[in-house]
């Protein structure tokens, strides 16, 4: 497979040329180089590329210096700050839009009671980001703190994401969250008769018995030499395009090459591919949780200072603070009506110290490990991203 390399102007689907584009890029960009670090260690994975971006973007607004050009470096943030936030609002106005899919994209600022925001960076972060701001106790009572925020986080998810924040001390000085919802129906559904026990094959050849779904539909569908590609919408009204994009090796072992390829411009090159075909599905029932601290992570992509003593959030307050921790949580469910996933982010800020005859439609039988995508086809912004090697988790 050719090696592609990515730039922050690669277009995942230019249907955009604005400040909205230019950000959905940075998210993309962004989510592609944290999926690539996390998928190193094995197993199955899925992030929200948007919901990380999001709430380290709301970070970055008070990020000043050295901190701020190393989290530039590694969000790929447009350097023009009055289209940057423009973006951001439309992105987060457009998920409160009737979309006939059930979208919650929510933030909110979590700050130690009595402690100074500056007011500048408050104005931005409700205007531009639609922030709720509270107070908390943090040096008095962190855990009551810690279920303030995480019952927020379980009600804005449906009660998908729990206990997101843990840990808390009272050098706590804010917490700043991402919580994104997504559910929707498949717009050809599988019928839950056509629902047998299969088999799916694990990186190490192991076959274990799980429920696989099938059914013969028009897809949007491509393949090359190495892996098939296969659509899948999921019912709107006029203003939702998202679907479910998935990647097959042919090969069994074949994710890995797929996955060192990745790239906006990859990923273009697939989605451009596709074309209307009948095809017979077939891709396991399957539901798995992620839980991620991404502090090292985020320091190997090259934010470094952030989380250092000499980090410099001085837009955000006078006193010295660092990013101890980002915690992001992940839940995925894929079933014969639809997809139901959640996600949620805390950046926690504290004080700082052989060909055969060919069938009359295409086959595209999901029994090994793939990468998946879910998708808004219009803006190209990726919501969830993930793979799955073992549908038993």
């Amino acid at each position: 497979m050719e090696q592609v390399h990515s730039t922050a102007n690669d277009v995942l689907d230019p249907t955009r040329t604005d400040s909205v584009q230019a950000v959905v890029n940075a998210s993309n960009l962004f989510g592609i180089g944290l999926y690539k670090e996390l998928s190193g260690s094995g197993g199955n994975v899925l992030i929200s590329p948007f919901s990380v971006f999001t709430a380290l973007s709301m970070v970055y607004e008070g990020a000043r210096g050295k901190t701020a050009w190393e989290m530039t470096g590694v969000l790929h943030l447009p350097k023009n700050e009055t289209m940057r936030r423009e973006a951001f609002r439309t992105l987060l106005l457009d998920a409160q839009r009737p979309y006939g899919v059930e979208l919650t994209i929510a933030n909110a600022l979590w700050v130690q009671e009595g402690y100074h925001l500056k007011e500048n960076y408050l104005r931005v972060i409700r205007k531009y980001y639609l922030g709720d701001v509270r107070e908390l106790d943090f040096k008095g009572n962190p855990g009551g703190a810690e279920r303030t925020i995480n019952e927020w986080v379980e009600e804005k998810t449906n009660g998908k994401i729990k206990n997101l924040v843990s840990g808390l001390t009272p050098n706590t000085r804010l917490v700043i969250t991402n919580a994104v919802y997504f559910k929707a129906n498949w717009t050809l559904r599988f019928s839950p008769s056509g629902t047998h026990n299969g088999t799916f094959t694990l990186p190490t050849g192991k076959e274990v018995t799980v429920p696989m779904m099938t059914q013969v539909g028009r897809f949007n569908y491509a393949e090359t030499g190495s892996f098939q590609v296969l659509e899948m919408p999921y019912e709107g009204s006029r203003f939702s395009n998202f679907s479910m994009v998935i990647i097959l090796p042919k090969d069994a072992n074949g994710l890995k090459e797929i996955e060192e390829n990745l790239s906006p411009r990859f990923l273009k090159a697939v989605l451009s591919s596709l074309k209307p075909e009948e095809v017979k599905v077939t891709i396991p029932k399957f539901k798995f949780e992620g839980s991620y601290h991404l502090g090292k992570v985020l320091v190997k992509m090259g934010m470094k200072q952030a989380f250092t003593d000499g980090a410099d959030f001085s837009g955000i307050s006078e006193e010295p603070i660092a990013i101890s921790d980002v915690v992001h949580k992940t839940f995925i469910s894929v079933a014969e009506n639809g997809t139901e996933a959640a996600a949620a982010t805390a950046v926690v800020l504290t004080a700082a110290s052989a060909p055969g005859q060919l069938p009359e439609y295409k086959v595209f039988k999901a029994d090994h490990p793939f990468l998946f995508l879910i998708v808004d086809r219009d803006s190209g912004l990726i919501l969830f991203m993930g793979r799955l090697v073992n549908p038993k988790g």
